[in-house]
């Protein structure tokens, strides 16, 4: 009975999960299952480092349940736990009814589970969540989910433009990477159930050391026990052993299966007389495929350490710093690029219910930033920060959102084509509106110099209040010319009013001004719509640490 409600509310659990990932571009009918990303450990952890009450409720919970329990979180909740036992009862379709088709008790290693839960958290604790990130279940199968499950669905739903949109945030390297690492615990688990979860996963090494001693975990009645073996062919996770009669509580998932294949009744929740016996396996032959998978998994640890790397936070130049200018633009919840990377975990839910799409993740770590090149940050959105789990994101007011600066407008007039090029352009004054009126259209005079007329004198240079124009010697003329430096202009005209001959003229035209920058949140609104690429004319320079504003 217990193993049948159990696989309805895992069946449910992942439904929901997987729903929460459907973009659906500004209309989110998802968003209400959410919950499911706020009940699983890590993010209920991070959460509560980052100050949140609902998270540490959360945590709490699954701690006491654990305690009483056992590990019902790895069987009931975690969606990458669900996705292991889907994928190892596809390949044993009949667990227990033939031979040889379920697995067998095997050595505990809890030295290796404790030594990858030591360098996960560790790192966490040391102000780096890039190991944790990468072993995590959640976020393991969460980035799969975003990569690669929300394509393939709005492909179904919405057809094929809708899902080359979804398929654009993360790419065919993003969903490689994503897939090798979700094929590393299903395929654990067509081999030995649930083997990722009894070595590698960090939080079933807590978890496991916590459900030791929980007095309602599987137990074994000897007095009942006929020794006919259905239990431990029905045990996903290794942890009864038949020949001393007991169960390794620190391994057993709680997926209840052992109650419903033993025929006689003797596996129970607790053993008769209130003893619970821990699991003390008797000494046998070392299997050397255990070895190989020791390897596998300290190779896993040194391959997980490296993504944090290029995600590292703001500079650490005393100049840079100094200006508060960062390297990454990061939603406006992070509060800085700090804090930021080292509370998410990459899991994609942001990115994928990004409405404009301006946030992108890292090929290595996912941990999404904002890419203006693609779209806008909307200062009327506050999807992600509202879709965070983890608390990397914090959920701000409307207000707040608008005031918020996460980085700030530069102009580089030597590199806009109204200088360069004296051609009408303006786009990012006049095809969008900056929101909060920070960047403003300015009319100016571009001066251009024409070479049959210009007769080499000084007037031009000598009125010019900027130092824009020299002279230089042209081969063929007895004298030499006049050139703008259209980097120093102002475009006040005053040249082409000195010159007699008139050979220069002026061409009135709109340039950007940044007249508030105090007002600016760093939106990137101006910086997409900006013709001018590498280098850029307009782009915005990220804030290391986020400001207030002055206000709308």
């Amino acid at each position: 009975m217990l193993a049948t409600i159990r696989r309805v509310v895992a069946v449910f659990v992942l439904l929901c999960f997987v729903a929460s990932f459907i973009s659906w571009g500004v209309a989110e009918p998802w968003a209400g299952l959410w919950w499911v990303e706020r009940l699983q450990f890590v993010p209920a952890l991070l959460g509560t480092w980052s100050g949140r009450a609902w998270a540490a409720v959360i945590l709490g919970a699954l701690l006491f349940l654990t305690l009483l329990f056992g590990r019902v979180f790895c069987s009931w909740l975690c969606p990458l736990g669900i996705l292991q036992d889907l994928a190892n009862r596809a390949a044993r379709p009949c667990p227990g009814k033939r031979k040889g088709s379920g697995v067998r008790f095997a050595r505990n290693h809890p030295w290796l589970r404790g030594t990858m839960a030591l360098l996960a958290f560790g790192g966490l604790a040391a102000g780096s969540v890039g190991l944790l990130s990468w072993l995590d279940p959640y976020s393991m199968a969460a980035r799969a989910m975003a990569s690669i499950a929300n394509p393939l669905i709005t492909f179904l739903l919405q057809g094929e433009e809708a899902a080359q949109a979804a398929w654009l945030r993360y790419g065919t390297a993003g969903a490689v990477v994503a897939a090798f690492f979700l094929a590393l615990p299903l395929g654990l688990a067509v081999w030995r159930g649930r083997l990722y979860c009894n070595t590698i996963c960090p939080v079933g090494a807590v978890l496991g050391a916590l459900s030791r001693f929980a007095p309602l975990a599987p137990r074994i009645d000897k007095s009942a026990c006929g020794r006919c073996g259905a239990c431990m062919k029905a045990c996903k996770a290794q942890a009864i052993d038949l020949k001393t009669g007991r169960v390794d509580s620190s391994r057993c998932v709680s997926c209840y299966n052992c109650l419903s294949a033993c025929s006689r009744g003797a596996m129970r929740l607790r053993q008769k007389g209130g003893e619970h016996p821990v699991s003390a396996p008797a000494p046998e032959r070392v299997d050397s495929s255990r070895r190989a998978f020791l390897g596998l998994g300290i190779a896993s640890v040194a391959g997980a350490a490296l993504p944090e790397l290029p995600q590292a936070a703001p500079s650490s130049n005393p100049a840079e710093v100094g200006t508060n200018e960062g390297t990454f633009a990061v939603p406006a919840g992070a509060q800085s690029a700090e804090r930021f990377f080292s509370h998410c975990t990459g899991c994609g839910l942001c990115v994928t219910h990004c409405p404009t799409g301006v946030l992108r993740p890292g090929l290595l770590s996912f941990k999404p930033w904002l890419h203006y090149s693609y779209a806008s940050c909307d200062p009327d959105c506050m999807t992600c920060s509202q879709a965070c789990p983890t608390g990397a994101l914090l959920p701000l007011s409307l207000a707040e959102k608008r005031r918020t600066q996460i980085g700030l407008v530069r102009y580089e007039q030597k590199n806009c084509r109204v200088w360069t090029q004296g051609e009408p352009c303006g786009q990012c004054v006049t095809a969008v509106r900056c929101p909060t009126g920070a960047l403003v259209a300015q009319e100016v005079n571009v001066p251009t110099v024409h070479a049959d007329a210009c007769r080499g004198c000084r007037r031009c240079s000598s009125v010019c209040p900027v130092g824009a124009i020299t002279r230089v010697e042209v081969e063929g003329r007895e004298r030499k010319l006049a050139v703008i430096d259209r980097s120093k202009c102002i475009g006040c005209g005053a040249c082409a009013s000195a010159c007699r001959p008139q050979a220069i003229s002026l061409t009135p035209l709109t340039v950007p001004k940044l007249a508030h920058p105090e007002k600016c949140i760093g939106c990137g609104a101006c910086e997409h719509v900006c013709p001018v690429r590498r280098p850029a004319a307009l782009y915005v320079v990220p804030r290391a640490r986020h400001l207030k504003t002055a206000g709308e």
